[in-house]
């Protein structure tokens, strides 16, 4: 034992092992205590309940029975047939009243004997006897015939009882009616009723397990029963007979005398339900009992309480078992607490401050076990981390240092490029027409230009020409960035020597002038060193009521009278190398116009940008659809709102391409200086 608790997992094993013992003992005396009582509880309140249920289930379609039966009985048409059979007017009518009745039957059968000539009629569901509904006559010196003369002599309203009928081969829980003329006298009996197979299958036998439904007349008979082989079939048709009863199945007499009080008192009192404990055919059954007194018949629900409460009565042991548990979980805690998460709480207290910064610290170590050794290790280790830490510092430091000079020297190149950036975007800035200038020969536009970076590709211009009318449109370069902003200035350069040279030259001349200018200008005389670079643009001259159009990778959108179109651009770039095979004509187009008439030029970059739910792009159909929605607008909301609506588009992707709108209609040319 020494040994034992010498050792921390030791201690824990006792102890553990001690308290568990004691509140399982603990757990397994009280459920011994209240295990009876909770089954018994929950036993008669369960019966109780199952044996209100049970008869009103089976109570509802044998009183429909009986009311349908007795609601025939008052047929005047079937007294007078029963007193006058012969007449084959009253019997037509009579059959035909039957007939009426007999569908909303159970069984949709029904049978009538009229007492004067002890015929018997009988009609099922199917109507297999029509026009034979008169199926035998009564005997009274046949055995088999013996139960209707038993009836004749009763003075109840109804009867009920099982019995076969040998005559139509079929055995049913029968519902007879007498049927009376006005003066009293007896004229026959309407029989209804359910067949006993059926009955068993619907309203006696439980699909439930562990619970059987018993039907019994006053005297104890069994009437229903899910083995029908215990079923009394003598009860009325032959009351001198010895029946089988409730009492033939129980094994103790006390038991006898016991079921035979509770059914008197279920008379006295027919609204409550007795619940004993009976022997039936050896075994030990909880019994519920209701009475049905306009049946004159008592349900009996046996329940086998084992196979129903089950699994739930163990229910109370397995709440002593979790707080036994409990209480043990408790005691190891407590134990825990006083053998190791005490000392671990010192420990974790030295690695906190260990983690700070504090390396002095010093652990008590006197107890010789796993924590008491662990205490010293812990020692030894902050006193290596304490020197490490020292050296560790040190080169960190000098680390420190040389990477803020880098740091400091990559910051103040960063700052040069961002300002030699900021400073060509002043430059870019500069070779764009002033707004004065195209306010003055497009008092109606708009312009949108975003480079995707600080500085982009694209550019848009406006030149006056000699003759009064102007040349305007949109370039977009390759490339964007700094790349690009040095082809827009060498485009720029290129389009302004050309237009100024060339005022009277269609726009396919001046744009095949452009391409070549512009293709000596950015490529080598040797091949392999030849940049394939080069621009797409369009470009438009504005005279009065007429615009002339001509482009390359570059459409014309227009808006006329609230409809939107495009023209479409030469598929072919300038300055780009040459190659003779794709070399196509440049088309030029005339556009009469309007004041009405609204023209937009636009880079692909704003038809390319992806966005939406579904990441597709702008593309142009959505474009066209909304400036002509836009038609009746001034250029400048329109401008807004398509800047809006591109950034809702757009949410949080990133730009793509550098993005240029240039909208313009044409009013009231009046020519100045050109750029």
């Amino acid at each position: 034992m020494p040994l034992l608790l010498g050792s921390l997992r030791g201690k824990f094993v006792f102890w553990m092992s001690a308290v568990f013992t004691i509140s399982l003992l603990l757990a397994f005396g009280a459920f011994r205590s209240v295990s009876d009582t909770i089954i018994i509880a929950l036993g008669d309140r369960f019966a109780e309940k199952q044996a209100l249920y049970d008869k009103s289930r089976i109570r509802a379609p044998v009183q429909k029975e009986i009311v349908l039966a007795r609601k025939m009985a008052d047929s005047v048409v079937l007294q007078r047939w029963a007193e006058a059979e012969n007449d084959p007017q009253l019997k037509a009518s009579a059959l035909k009243e039957l007939d009426s009745y007999r569908q909303y039957f159970f069984d949709g059968s029904v049978s009538f004997i009229i007492d004067k000539s002890g015929h018997y009629y009988f009609n099922n569901k199917h109507d297999d006897f029509s026009g034979q509904e008169l199926r035998y006559t009564l005997d009274r010196a046949a055995a088999e015939d013996h139960w209707y003369y038993q009836i004749r002599q009763l003075s109840f309203p109804y009867t009920l009882h099982v019995a076969p009928d040998q005559h139509l081969n079929m055995t049913k829980m029968w519902v007879d009616v007498p049927i009376h003329s006005a003066s009293g006298q007896f004229l026959g009996l309407i029989r209804a009723g359910i067949q006993l197979k059926d009955f068993i299958n619907d309203f006696i036998r439980n699909n439930e397990d562990g619970i059987t439904n018993i039907l019994i007349d006053g005297d104890g008979a069994i009437q229903a029963h899910p083995d029908s082989s215990l079923i009394d079939m003598s009860s009325n048709s032959n009351p001198h007979a010895a029946h089988f009863t409730i009492f033939n199945l129980l094994n103790l007499q006390d038991d006898h005398i016991e079921l035979q009080a509770a059914l008197d008192a279920l008379r006295m009192v027919p609204t409550q339900v007795q619940t004993l404990y009976l022997t039936i055919q050896g075994e030990r059954k909880l019994v519920g009992i209701a009475y049905m007194p306009d049946l004159q018949w008592f349900n009996i629900t046996v329940m086998d309480i084992d196979t129903l409460l089950g699994e739930h009565t163990f229910t109370p042991m397995f709440m002593v078992l979790v707080a036994a548990l409990l209480f043990s979980l408790l005691a190891v805690a407590g134990v825990l607490q006083f053998f190791v998460l005490r000392r671990i709480a010192g420990l974790d207290s030295a690695a906190r401050k260990v983690a700070g910064g504090h390396y002095d610290v010093q652990l008590s170590n006197r107890e010789n076990d796993e924590l008491g050794r662990l205490a010293s290790g812990f020692n030894n280790m902050a006193a290596t981390i304490r020197d490490n830490t020292a050296k560790l510092e040190h080169r960190v430091a000098e680390r420190t240092a040389e990477l803020q000079r880098v740091n400091d020297q990559l910051a103040l190149k960063n700052k040069q490029i961002l300002d030699s950036i900021r400073y060509a975007k002043l430059i870019q800035t500069a070779i764009l027409p002033r707004s004065d200038l195209i306010a003055r020969y497009l008092q109606d536009h708009l312009v949108i230009w975003l480079p995707r970076d600080v500085v982009g590709g694209d550019f848009y211009f406006l030149h006056p020409a000699q003759d009064g009318s102007c040349f305007l449109g949109l370039v977009d370069c390759t490339g964007h960035g700094i790349p690009g902003a040095f082809m827009t200035m060498t485009a720029h350069a290129v389009l302004r020597q050309v237009l100024s040279e060339s005022d009277g030259l269609p726009l396919s001349s001046i744009l095949a002038l452009m391409d070549e200018r512009l293709r000596q200008t950015l490529q080598h005389t040797s091949e392999g060193d030849a940049l394939d670079y080069g621009m797409d643009i369009a470009i438009c001259r504005l005279n009065t009521g007429t615009l002339e159009y001509a482009g390359c990778g570059i459409d014309l959108c227009l808006v006329k009278k609230g409809a939107s179109s495009v023209i479409k651009a030469t598929h072919r770039g300038l300055g780009y190398r040459l190659n003779p095979r794709k070399v196509k004509p440049i088309e030029i187009h005339h556009i009469k116009f309007d004041e009405q008439c609204r023209f937009y030029l636009v880079s692909d970059g704003l038809l390319d940008q992806d966005g939406g739910d579904d990441g597709f792009g702008f593309g142009r159909e959505r474009f066209l659809n909304q400036i002509a929605g836009w038609a009746d607008l001034p250029m400048n909301q329109q401008q807004t709102l398509l800047v809006e609506l591109l950034e809702r588009y757009r949410g949080q992707r990133v730009q793509r391409d550098d993005i240029t709108v240039f909208g313009f209609s044409a009013k009231n040319l009046s020519p100045d200086e050109g750029i």
